[in-house]
């Protein structure tokens, strides 16, 4: 076999693209860590192809440049951080929607303990208040009142609502934002 043969046998193929969406789907086409989340990416191998020789799903993530530099050649990320925002990313996929994601990211970086959401907004965290994070502190005014015909209320809507984020809910996006797995409260 030449050295050019060797060489081309030896190259990387390109990642299909099929793979490469569900990466980037997987971290909402922004970086998957928790405290960079830039929109521009690229899909980076947990575990370096040199050592794998392939592309598969559990081993690619979404980082931008420059955490896709500090993870390959600045070692400044290790690798058990890049899977554990890998693990978590499945998770919050699963369990929270995107209004939830981008809740957990802000509070990660102001530490606010508490915050307000118009009306719906109760069903945008609910999973969050479901599992404890977020606590409703039913802070009166503002409600929408649907008056019956004969002058009776028929309805009552919440214009907003006032959650307090909980110490579990602290905990769990500090474990979040650090890269510490948030299964294993």
């Amino acid at each position: 076999m030449s050295i050019e043969q060797t060489s081309k046998s030896m190259s990387r193929p390109a990642i299909p693209e099929p793979l490469k969406r569900a990466i980037l789907v997987e971290a909402g086409h922004r970086c998957a860590i928790p405290t960079c989340r830039t929109t521009t990416t690229e899909i980076a191998h947990i575990v370096p192809w040199a050592e794998t020789h392939e592309h598969t799903f559990e081993n690619l993530i979404a980082l931008c440049p420059n955490c896709h530099t500090r993870f390959d050649q600045k070692r400044e990320i290790d690798r058990l951080s890049i899977k554990m925002y890998k693990h978590n990313l499945g998770i919050l996929n699963h369990r929270y929607g995107e209004f939830e994601r981008r809740l957990f990211a802000h509070l990660a970086v102001s530490h606010q303990r508490i915050f307000v959401v118009g009306a719906g907004g109760d069903l945008l965290v609910a999973n969050a208040v479901k599992d404890g994070f977020f606590e409703d502190k039913h802070v009166a005014g503002g409600d929408f009142f649907v008056i019956h015909v004969g002058g009776q209320e028929s309805c009552r809507f919440p214009l907003k609502f006032t959650y307090w984020v909980t110490d579990t809910g602290v905990e769990f996006i500090r474990r979040y934002a650090e890269g510490v797995s948030i299964d294993a409260q």
